[in-house]
């Protein structure tokens, strides 16, 4: 998702290597600024010196507890925290969120579910907002509910259809490359561009009134497709 690359990231933890690990995870979805840190400390350090957006903070520190930097941020900022941590004790989830962080994580986790909640809690403290329905000359595109409006009519998408419509849309009146549309729906880039042509040319016969001269989806040659929304 575009969006991720207008904010950073500070991950607070001891471990190295969860923090190497989650540092290319991230980097890799499409976070552009990415900090580590493995102290209060550190935190601070960056806190002052880089614009930081959303804080990933582990509570078990070695010079003292996450829930101390939580409380100090609270005391200046809406910050958005995301606790990480083995604790999953309620009595630490319920201090968690009686001092404001946005979400809490228990340990061990996946990272795509970390992933998806950085994504809600930037979505809700930053109010990125993508609108529910797109007009594509002729043609609505609903995201809601996942289907297009053409000429009075609703015409279903499939699931992958629909992915790479969403992602499209999301880069309106903007060049993506091959590449991107892959790794964004497949989380691959290799061995599916055939399938992905394939895919763009059934969305065609559902947008387009002559899928073989599309306006609204359209292939940018050597560099991959756009889709086209006129103001």
């Amino acid at each position: 998702m575009d969006f991720r690359k207008n904010f950073s990231i500070l991950i607070v933890d001891d471990e190295k290597s969860l923090l190497d690990n989650l540092y290319q995870f991230l980097k890799a979805k499409g976070f552009k600024k990415v900090y580590t840190a493995k102290n209060l400390e550190e935190s601070r350090f960056k806190l002052e010196n880089f614009k930081i957006d959303l804080i990933v903070l582990d509570l078990m520190l070695p010079d003292g507890s996450g829930f101390d930097l939580l409380k100090e941020v609270r005391q200046t900022s809406d910050l958005a925290v995301i606790i990480l941590s083995a604790l999953d004790g309620i009595d630490d989830r319920k201090e968690g969120f009686e001092n404001k962080a946005d979400d809490y994580l228990v340990k061990p986790f996946f990272p795509d579910e970390l992933l998806w909640r950085i994504d809600a809690v930037l979505r809700r403290s930053k109010k990125v907002r993508t609108q529910e329905k797109i007009s594509l000359g002729p043609v609505i595109f609903d995201k809601s509910r996942g289907v297009l409006e053409k000429k009075g009519q609703e015409i279903a998408l499939t699931a992958k259809q629909f992915k790479i419509l969403d992602y499209l849309s999301e880069n309106i009146n903007q060049i993506v490359s091959i590449d991107r549309i892959l790794d964004n729906v497949w989380e691959d880039s290799y061995g599916y561009e055939n399938t992905l042509i394939t895919h763009i040319y059934r969305l065609r016969e559902k947008l387009e009134d002559n899928p073989r001269d599309p306006k609204i989806l359209i292939t940018i040659k050597g560099l991959g497709y756009k889709l086209v929304k006129e103001d």
